[in-house]
């Protein structure tokens, strides 16, 4: 069992020979990409659902469909017979409980033993964890490999060509040198959500993203660090474009703010986020993704909770946030969080680049 204590021997301890900042300097993680990501509507990448959070139930099926096909009739030619059709779709999404916790041992010691507030950090520490699990859990069900696979919503290194229907067998196919990321390949990526490929027969929509008064139609792109690396270090393509770019001005957006936000090319939003996956094959590979509307869901059966609880006449506490919601691989369920229409994935591209590390 794991808690926090310190001792009279701690580094943190306060003696009498020395002052203590009263401060305790926390680790930065960045802002957590998956929250602005979020919303109710059809147009936004994940889809929140809370449902559950008025009604009963640990599952919600969520139900999507296809644009028409057929249908248009021209002239003189009878409309019975030749209607036009559309096919309905649905997946299931199951709720489970998410907890983080963080026990304080001996509180009223702890705290005499250092100039800050104990509890406090204690919390701070439970929430920052509570947060980079959900981004985790999100990021983990987007990448799932094993599902969804089909030539048209995977691209391997700079060549199309490199698709494998076996995973790791495709991977092995990365180079390190020839396969960084590039601009040509965000924009081959870029067309694999705008045109049928290979087993694909929808294409992925844009999410819509309010600029001033208007709304415009972007994709959005989450890259490793070390795949933002490259492209910054070695595409001049790119460098110019951002050089070139108008300035956005008043532009109050989350979408174009923040140290994650690299720029755009090719109709995609290009951030870096340090959290996604890195692939351990040939050679190091990272897993990026190109997301659209509808990318995946997230199904709330209750919203964030605190509990505390003490014990020993409140000398020891224990923390906790609590959530029910859905998370990548709950119940043996691997698609719990990412959209897969007809074993398509629905709304993303992967793309896989050399990962070298500095």
């Amino acid at each position: 069992m794991a808690y926090t204590e310190v001792l009279t021997s701690g580094n943190s301890a306060v003696t009498s020979a020395e002052q203590w900042d009263d401060m305790c300097h926390q680790e930065y993680i960045g802002k957590l990409m998956m929250k602005w990501l979020i919303g109710t509507g059809p147009d936004s990448v994940i889809v929140a659902q809370e449902d559950l959070t008025k009604k009963p139930g640990d599952a919600m099926t969520y139900h999507f469909a296809t644009s028409q096909s057929g249908g248009t009739v021209r002239g003189n030619a009878k409309g019975i017979g030749n209607e036009g059709s559309m096919n309905l779709y649905a997946q299931r999404f199951v709720v489970d409980n998410q907890r983080t916790l963080h026990k304080i041992w001996d509180v009223p010691m702890t705290q005499k033993r250092v100039s800050f507030n104990i509890l406090e950090q204690a919390k701070h520490a439970l929430t920052t964890k509570h947060a980079e699990t959900y981004d985790d859990d999100v990021v983990a069900g987007m990448c799932d490999a094993g599902t969804g696979r089909v030539r048209g919503r995977y691209l391997y290194g700079a060549a199309d060509s490199n698709w494998n229907a076996t995973h790791a067998s495709a991977l092995t196919a990365v180079d390190n040198a020839a396969d960084q990321l590039t601009t040509s390949i965000i924009s081959i990526a870029k067309r694999k959500c705008t045109i049928k490929g290979t087993g694909v027969t929808e294409k992925v929509r844009p999410t819509r993203v309010v600029n001033g008064k208007n709304y415009e139609e972007w994709y959005v792109g989450l890259f490793h660090t070390y795949a933002i690396r490259d492209l910054i270090k070695n595409d001049a393509a790119f460098r110019n474009a951002q050089l070139l770019l108008t300035p956005r001005g008043t532009n109050d957006s989350i979408f174009f703010t923040g140290s994650h936000y690299k720029g755009t090319w090719d109709g995609v939003l290009i951030y870096e986020y340090d959290r996604m996956p890195l692939v351990s094959s040939t050679i190091q590979v990272c897993h990026n993704l190109i997301l659209g509307a509808e990318a995946g869901v997230l199904n709330w059966g209750q919203r964030t909770k605190f509990g505390e609880e003490f014990e020993d006449i409140k000398h020891n506490v224990i923390y906790e946030l609590h959530d029910i919601r859905s998370k990548e691989g709950v119940s043996g369920t691997s698609n719990n969080i990412k959209l897969v229409r007809n074993s398509v994935d629905h709304g993303l591209v992967n793309v896989f680049t050399a990962a070298v590390a500095d």
